[in-house]
């Protein structure tokens, strides 16, 4: 009788835990999480304003090959005295104009190259931040949709071990069943309630990490909406080359193996001469805007450094550029070797991933109907306790596994899709 009391305090023990977990969340279903981490999230925040200052950085690089035009307007004052002209003094305005440009000049063509690259970085940037950032979101929906399943699959299994220890205490009471049997019964049904207790608090934890996708900084209680199933598995991919070119991993190493370049570039551009005109025109009166003294001047001038920052400068300079081009350009293998392995590995995983749950879904329905059949067939005495408990147990298993090859999927999934580069919102 002291065990039958037990038992059902357990059950009640495990109600409030339950209320208190589900305070009134805000439920949002995957389109919504994406609307709001598009939004709000600071990552995704963080790299466009890096893009729109790359941009930003590449249309003022073009500033060093426009002519360069001043205006300039002064007064001047002057008092003088000598034993040969006496006291002199004089005060005049000057106006002018000038303008200069270079003509030829390899250093500022290199420049801008390095800014293309830089730009052409913050965008592969974005796109990897957007990427990610569908990854982390997808895998923090997927597992608070898995934390509220396995939450009601623990609850069940904690009804059918109140169930089976009930039971097997009656027959213990009644001479039927052995001391050992019923105890661990007792055990097994404790073992539930921490196994649905665990869950509870898992439940927050998955919340607050679906709230940091999302970029939500009050953390409010959120509840994800929906089924924990992926979609189907696609073809396996025929060209993985083509797949690996979109991904901006592969993209970044590019535009460092082009920053090489333009590096390679303005170390060259010491060995080439420099040209710019200069055209000045200046008026000279007493008058703020004077009209009289016109006068003008232009100049060109080449220009090529021999010592200090000239060939021997260069030489090293270009040798030590050649060698960065030569390392960003086997990064680029690197990284495109990756993302080929990346590729065939997600595909094959996602496709393993949707077969398991096929087969656990045939498993878990088998086991229930053995579980059902063996329920009677114990009641009748025609089951030892060890069968039925085995039985039992496979069940349980099948329960858990079908659940966790459901969210292995739907992760897989979401690894297909950072592999192929799929950005949020796509």
């Amino acid at each position: 009788m002291k065990v039958k009391i037990l038992v059902l305090s357990i059950a009640t023990a495990v109600q409030p835990a339950l209320a208190a977990a589900g305070d009134s969340p805000k439920p949002m279903t995957w389109d919504e999480c994406v609307s709001v981490a598009l939004k709000n999230n600071p990552d995704i925040a963080a790299a466009l304003r890096a893009r729109e200052s790359g941009e930003a950085s590449y249309k003022g690089s073009f500033n060093g090959l426009l002519p360069q035009v001043s205006l300039t307007n002064g007064y001047s004052d002057s008092h003088a005295s000598s034993p040969a002209f006496g006291r002199t003094s004089g005060a005049s305005w000057q106006a002018g104009a000038s303008a200069s440009m270079n003509v030829f000049d390899m250093s500022q063509v290199a420049s801008i190259r390095s800014a293309r690259a830089a730009l052409d970085q913050a965008q592969a940037a974005e796109m990897q931040a957007a990427v990610d950032l569908r990854f982390n979101l997808r895998t923090a929906f997927a597992q608070l949709l898995f934390v509220r399943q396995d939450i009601d699959v623990s609850q069940t299994i904690l009804d059918m071990r109140n169930k089976s220890a009930r039971l097997v205490a009656l027959r213990y009471q009644s001479g039927m069943e052995s001391k050992g049997n019923m105890l661990r019964s007792k055990a097994q049904a404790l073992q539930a309630e921490a196994a649905l207790s665990q869950a509870l608090r898992d439940l927050k934890t998955s919340r607050i990490a679906l709230d940091r996708w999302l970029g939500l900084d009050d953390l409010p209680a959120v509840d994800a909406v929906g089924n924990l199933d992926s979609g189907p598995s696609p073809d396996e991919p025929s060209d993985l080359k083509k797949l690996a070119d979109l991904r901006p991993d592969v993209a970044a190493q590019e535009a460092a193996v082009q920053s090489a370049r333009a590096s390679l570039a303005r170390a060259r551009s010491a060995l080439w001469p420099a040209l710019s005109v200069n055209y000045t025109r200046s008026v000279t009166d007493d008058k703020e805007f004077p009209s009289a003294q016109k006068g003008w001047s232009w100049s060109g001038l080449l220009s090529l450094p021999i010592f200090g920052g000239g060939p021997t400068a260069a030489y090293y300079s270009v040798s030590a550029a050649q060698r960065d081009l030569l390392k960003a350009r086997e990064n680029l293998r690197v990284a495109r070797d990756a993302a080929l392995s990346d590729i065939q590995s997600s595909w094959d995983s996602f496709a393993g991933a949707v077969d398991q749950v096929k087969v656990t879904s045939a498993l878990v329905e088998s086991a229930r109907q053995r579980n059902d059949e063996a329920d009677i067939s114990y009641n009748a005495g025609l089951l030892t306790y060890d069968n039925w408990e085995i039985i039992a147990t496979d069940r349980i298993a099948a329960e858990r596994s079908a659940v966790q090859a459901r969210l292995t999927a739907v992760s897989a999934e979401a690894a297909w899709n950072r592999a192929i580069a799929k950005p949020l919102g796509e």
